[in-house]
């Protein structure tokens, strides 16, 4: 009987990787990742005994602990079992033709967007920036159609192929420095 792993994230987050680094570290073979997409949803998963381990975002090495995981810890009670510190390879992902000459729509995370936001301001003369619960998750509704016309993703390079998306940048320099320590938790 397969166990399961609730993510904070969708398919292609930092919390998959962080998931399938732990499986492999404990050499889990028989499980099933279920993508809760908030760190609110893993816990309370957790708490509810519908998942048997789940992984959230701690903190970023630049702009600290992850609000929304403050928040929902408090909540509930879980023992922290391992962490991974994981490196960024965040990108910009696009579904159809940007026009620079436009407001450029960024969707991300929060943690994401403030961490790229100096690189951001560089990159376009004119831009909006839109917090998601998840970048990930940001990339699967561009995927969707979700978003206006003109409009970026800041995502991990993963999210291009699983969504079908194009990359519009891959040399983010914010990258560089840029690491998310990740969870693994039960009950």
């Amino acid at each position: 009987m397969p166990f399961t792993i609730g993510i904070q994230g969708d398919a292609g987050s930092t919390n998959e990787k962080a998931c399938k680094f732990f499986a492999r570290k404990y050499q889990w073979k028989n499980f099933e990742i279920r993508y809760l997409i908030t760190t609110e949803n893993v816990l309370r998963a957790l708490e509810n005994n519908k998942i048997s381990y789940g992984t959230f975002a701690w903190k970023s090495s630049r702009n600290g602990l992850v609000e929304e995981t403050q928040k929902a810890i408090k909540k509930y009670q879980f023992e922290k079992i391992d962490e991974v510190v994981l490196p960024s390879d965040h990108v910009l992902l696009a579904n159809s033709k940007i026009d620079s000459e436009k407001v450029v729509h960024i969707f991300s995370h929060p943690q994401a967007l403030e961490e790229h936001k100096s690189f951001l301001e560089k990159h376009f003369a004119k831009f909006s920036l839109h917090e998601e619960i998840d970048t990930a998750f940001a990339a699967k509704k561009l995927s969707q159609n979700e978003y206006p016309q003109n409009s970026l993703v800041l995502a991990p390079k993963s999210c291009a192929k699983i969504y079908g998306l194009k990359i519009f940048l891959e040399n983010i320099p914010t990258n560089k420095g840029y690491e998310t320590t990740i969870y693994l938790v039960k009950k």
